[in-house]
């Protein structure tokens, strides 16, 4: 035994010195850590970043996956560099995680029967639809805005079907209502995505993102006071605004960009999101519900909110379309071409909805252009409203080569636009 086993050692000495004058030793192939070791230092440094961002009172209950880029260069010395740094992509997919773990998502309501608010039952089939309460199973129930308004009786319901199609209705729908068909065990009593109060109001005429301002769709939004609860397990009240156009782009988006009354809208739902998410405890370790008295505030903002709304849709019924387009005929379309090539970098912009070009001009002045250079429309905005469009990143900077080309066709269109107009101004002379 002594002599095999010193046969074997010598064969795998001479072995490697064969290898080494191959330029094939260890120097050309160094030691990795078996893969085994590897994927443990990989969940060991996830659990430390789990603890370090969270504590330990999160811990996923479910396996989640963890994806690591790294480039690895190849010579005498093997290496592998990572951007960003493992450490960093290993904290990313935690957070991911945990956001995903959260039950509430904005323009989502969470499913009890699928635990998720990431499943199909999240969100409304149709732009008609609103929320009509959960199942006894714990699945969102979304019907046709008329159908929910007939259960509560209203009277007036033909007025969704005024021939101007410029009316709309709000309704506000008490909690105990939403919830009267859901067992207990279903989440009937859950914090985890708790509705102190609804608001459901349309039909509004909106223009989805992208799309010619001609083709609108009528689409119906259901706003929810909600009490949930963080990663940490601490309370949070927000108020979620569910409504899709067709396509399952977000209508919120819409409204800030569409006639006087839409805009109005928009006011009202983010005056009562930041009233009620004031509402919110300032501690973030508390695990205690929402005291009564703070449900019952949000809910009476929600109520003076559809107040509000009722008021307008009133307001929108009245108003003639003369008098609803007047306002955008007092718009500077004679200085776009002046204010597009006078414009800095800056203000020449990308609107990412529309696909099209935006220039910031002075005195509060914004023209449309599409990317060949012609132009669209012209108005007048508030500093605010463009404030809210670059907050949301509709509207983008443009690399200083595309804002060339684009004065260029711009500057092209218009010489030809006073062309077409010097020949129509002397063609009766003719």
């Amino acid at each position: 035994m002594d002599r095999e086993s010193g046969n074997k050692t010598g064969g795998r000495v001479a072995f490697r010195k064969r290898n080494r004058r191959k330029g094939r030793g260890p120097s050309a192939f160094p030691r990795t850590a078996p893969a085994c070791d590897l994927a443990s230092h990989i969940a060991e440094a996830a659990r430390n970043a789990l603890l370090d961002l969270f504590g330990p009172r999160l811990i996923p209950e479910n396996p989640f996956p963890l994806e690591i880029k790294v480039t690895v260069h190849p010579g005498p010395v093997w290496r592998a560099e990572a951007e960003p740094p493992v450490e960093h992509q290993i904290r990313a997919a935690v957070r991911e995680t945990v956001a995903r773990a959260e039950a509430y998502q904005y323009g989502r309501v969470y499913c009890y029967r699928c635990e998720s608010p990431h499943c199909g039952h999240a969100v409304p089939p149709k732009p008609s639809c609103v929320f009509a309460g959960y199942a006894p199973t714990g699945l969102p129930r979304w019907e046709e805005l008329p159908q929910v308004l007939l259960e509560l009786r209203r009277p007036d319901v033909d007025r969704l079907y005024s021939p101007q199609g410029r009316d709309f209705l709000t309704a506000f729908l008490d909690p105990e209502l939403l919830k009267r068909r859901q067992l207990d065990v279903f989440g009937r009593q859950s914090k985890t995505y708790d509705i102190l109060g609804q608001i459901v109001f349309g039909f509004l005429d909106l223009v989805p993102p992208g799309s010619a301002p001609a083709k609108t769709e009528r689409v119906a939004m259901t706003l929810q006071a909600v009490e949930s609860r963080r990663a940490d397990g601490s309370a949070r009240l927000d108020l979620n605004v569910l409504a899709r156009f067709a396509d399952g782009s977000l209508v919120l988006d819409s409204l800030s960009g569409g006639s006087a009354t839409h805009r109005r809208i928009f006011g009202a739902i983010l005056e009562a999101r930041q009233r009620i998410a004031s509402l919110a405890p300032k501690s973030s370790n508390s695990r205690k519900s929402l005291p009564h008295d703070t449900c019952l505030r949000a809910q009476e903002i929600l109520q003076r909110t559809a107040r509000a709304l009722e008021h307008l849709g009133r307001q929108a019924a009245r108003r003639t379309s003369h008098a609803e387009d007047r306002p955008r005929e007092r718009r500077p379309t004679s200085k776009a071409l002046e204010d597009a090539l006078a414009a800095s970098e800056e203000k020449v912009l990308s609107d990412v909805y529309r696909r099209t070009i935006v220039v910031l001009g002075p005195r509060n002045r914004v023209h449309v252009f599409s990317h060949q250079g012609r132009h669209v429309t012209s108005l007048v905005l508030d500093a605010e409203s463009v404030q809210n469009r670059l907050k949301r990143q509709r509207w983008q900077p443009m690399e200083p080569e595309e804002v060339r080309r684009f004065r260029c066709r711009a500057a092209a269109h218009g010489s030809e636009r006073e062309k077409n107009l010097s020949a129509e101004q002397e063609a009766p002379r003719a």
